[in-house]
């Protein structure tokens, strides 16, 4: 909202390139309300209550530029190899369902999820930003 009140929005406008109506169709179809109406935008979500057709879209449409801005849980940033220029962490909290709380994120796992940002082969350069507790 902020991006198109300020008239921004051209910053994640997605990739018009030849397979864009055709990602654009796919995800029109998708039952999820909130991935219908991000992506024309060029936003999009990531988690694992999602349909496995759903995720696959999206990382499929995120890889290829159609989403410029992708917001996932840690689990996407850990298991799946999809590049990016920036990568932020919001909260350094993961749930631990053995212990049945929350648990600090350990450096090892900072280190793999801001390994998405700037791979060589895509960018000069990434970006990690931490957002957290001042107490951490």
């Amino acid at each position: 909202e902020m991006a198109k009140n300020q008239g921004d929005i051209m910053y994640f406008a997605p990739n018009q390139s030849a397979d864009y109506g055709s990602a654009e169709k796919q995800i029109q179809k998708s039952r999820n309300k909130q991935l219908r109406e991000l992506f024309p935008d060029g936003f999009g979500i990531h988690h694992a209550g999602m349909l496995r057709q759903d995720r696959n879209l999206v990382e499929s449409c995120f890889s290829r530029g159609h989403i410029k801005v992708l917001v996932c849980t840690a689990t996407l940033a850990w298991g799946v190899n999809l590049p990016a220029h920036a990568v932020i962490i919001k909260g350094t909290q993961i749930y631990d369902a053995k212990r049945g709380s929350f648990v600090d994120l350990g450096i090892l796992d900072v280190m793999q999820i801001f390994g998405r940002a700037g791979r060589p082969q895509f960018d000069k350069f990434g970006e990690g930003t931490i957002i957290t507790a001042h107490d951490k």
